[in-house]
């Protein structure tokens, strides 16, 4: 009964505004992948996403059946169900780990953690990595109890559709790895420590060789290529919550005790090996964020779990004095933890708006203003746009199904007022002289050769990452554009809000 409510809880949570939230720049890509062609030579099995073709497939698959829609609800079902269904699947996947009640006690944790909620209303591949790091962890606590050849199989194949969800997936086979080495080393110390020495090397030095020059991780590395260990340690903090590290952590030092070698061992290294793999990619190779970590949440929530349990035990004193101590001393600690997520949950579904920018009202009113007349947008999230002003624009295999309406990334387009075309036969075509007020009046002008009404759609984050070489875009926008919508969305400290500029007396 304990898990049925925490699985309705989930499913409540989950399914509640679905479609209500504005698409985002990586649901776009979602969207994409989904709808454009397969082959040919700009087609989804020619482009990086087919390593990790998992979520895209399946989504494509559904669409031709028609079993739903290209709508925002529709594209987001699948995940939800699959964020539903890891509550349960935490509690039996985690008894045989951390005992019933820590099991229990995690999938109440995990129902109402509102990272996870996050990606469950999410049309991405990351809560389908997360439900099969549980399935992994399982099977390889069951692998390493029995040694059955089935057992190993199993957990490689999850490990193997996990990473064909998200590449995320494949720091488990790392994490495994390393436990199935520090395994073998019995109970000899130095031993143990020699390998771990080892590994740990390993990982710091040929990890970034091998990203940096891995042909997959070339588009990544040139959109992230500001390596900031502040940066992955903030999105730590905001997305697993302090208190739930802090559990965890404290539980993993007397993990040894609670649980047994075989078992803290295993979830140790499904831990800290993700982690310190973020921690060398993100010090010395691109800007990583904690969101890749997600591997490690059902680990994460055991362990907090357990050390919940295991404190309340311990606080509530002698044998003959537990009926009196137990039930307050045994609620305190999960009480905290639950304070520290439900606010979050208000938040994000209140003031946060699902964490996302409110890309579809801006939409709408570019539409409602330009009239079904001609329509220029220059944007920083041009995928979105694309989503809400252009819907066939992928389905249509080169041929332009929305002539009206122009959308164009203001990421892309170089503010030097060089357009450099790529190919085997580069070139490089003057489209206007330096500086972001040039680039602006560019655009202006190219709109009134179209006579479409220009429309500048940004955020205030992403706008400063590319106007950051100087601020010309900023001072251009302020001194000859208007303020005609802004639709205000803050994530923590983080202006999400959406802002639309058109040329002043327009």
């Amino acid at each position: 009964m304990v898990l049925l409510l925490a699985t309705a809880v989930a499913a409540w949570l989950r399914l509640h505004d679905l479609g209500t939230w504005s698409m985002w720049i990586d649901e776009a890509h979602t969207w994409r992948d989904a709808t454009m062609p397969l082959g040919g030579d700009n087609g989804f099995l020619r482009s990086e996403r087919a390593l990790y073709p998992l979520t895209s497939l399946a989504l494509r698959a559904l669409l031709a059946k028609g079993w739903i829609g290209g709508d925002e609800y529709s594209l987001r079902l699948p995940f939800a169900l699959v964020g539903i269904l890891t509550v349960p699947l935490l509690a039996f996947c985690g008894r045989r780990l951390v005992g019933v009640w820590p099991a229990l006690l995690a999938a109440w944790f995990l129902a109402l953690n509102p990272w996870h909620v996050f990606w469950s209303q999410n049309a991405r591949g990351y809560v389908v990595t997360c439900c099969l790091a549980a399935v992994a962890c399982n099977r390889a606590h069951a692998y390493a109890t029995t040694l059955r050849t089935r057992d190993m199989v199993a957990t490689m194949v999850a490990i193997a559709i996990a990473a064909l969800a998200h590449p995320s997936g494949g720091m488990l086979a790392a994490g495994l790895g390393t436990f199935l080495v520090l395994q073998r080393t019995d109970r000899l110390y130095r031993r143990f420590v020699l390998w771990a020495v080892v590994i740990t090397a390993v990982i710091a030095v040929v990890l970034p060789w091998a990203v940096a020059k891995w042909l997959p991780f070339q588009g990544f590395l040139r959109s992230k290529d500001d390596p900031s260990l502040l940066h992955l340690l903030q999105t730590t903090a905001f997305y697993f919550r302090p208190l739930v590290l802090l559990a965890a952590g404290g539980c993993l030092v007397f993990a040894w005790r609670w649980l047994g070698r075989e078992k803290a061992l295993l979830l140790g290294c499904l831990v800290a090996v993700p982690f310190f793999v973020l921690l060398v990619i993100g010090g010395q190779i691109a800007k990583v964020t904690a969101r890749y970590a997600i591997c490690t949440l059902p680990a994460l929530t055991w362990l907090a779990a357990l050390a919940c349990v295991r404190i309340g035990e311990l606080a509530a004193g002698p044998p003959q004095r537990r009926r009196r101590r137990l039930f307050a001393a045994g609620l305190a600690l999960p009480l905290l933890l639950v304070a520290d997520q439900v606010p979050g949950l208000v938040d994000y579904y209140t003031s946060q708006y699902g964490q996302r920018s409110r890309w579809r009202e801006a939409c709408e009113f570019v539409r409602a203003r330009a009239k079904d007349g001609p329509l220029r947008v220059l944007t920083v999230n041009e995928p979105t746009i694309v989503y809400y002003l252009r819907p066939q624009h992928w389905a249509t295999a080169g041929v332009d199904p929305n002539p009206m309406v122009e959308v164009l990334a203001l990421v892309d387009w170089k503010l030097d007022g060089i357009w450099r075309l790529g190919g085997s036969d580069e070139k490089e075509v003057t489209m206007h002289p330096p500086g972001g007020m040039q680039h602006l009046a560019w655009h202006l002008a190219e709109a009134k050769k179209r006579r479409a009404q220009f429309v500048v759609m940004v955020t205030a984050p992403e706008l400063a990452e590319v106007d950051q070489h100087d601020g010309s875009l900023r001072r251009g926008l302020l001194q000859d554009y208007e303020l005609v919508l802004h639709l205000p969305c803050w994530v923590g400290p983080k202006d999400e809000g959406v802002y639309v500029y058109v040329p002043k007396g327009d």
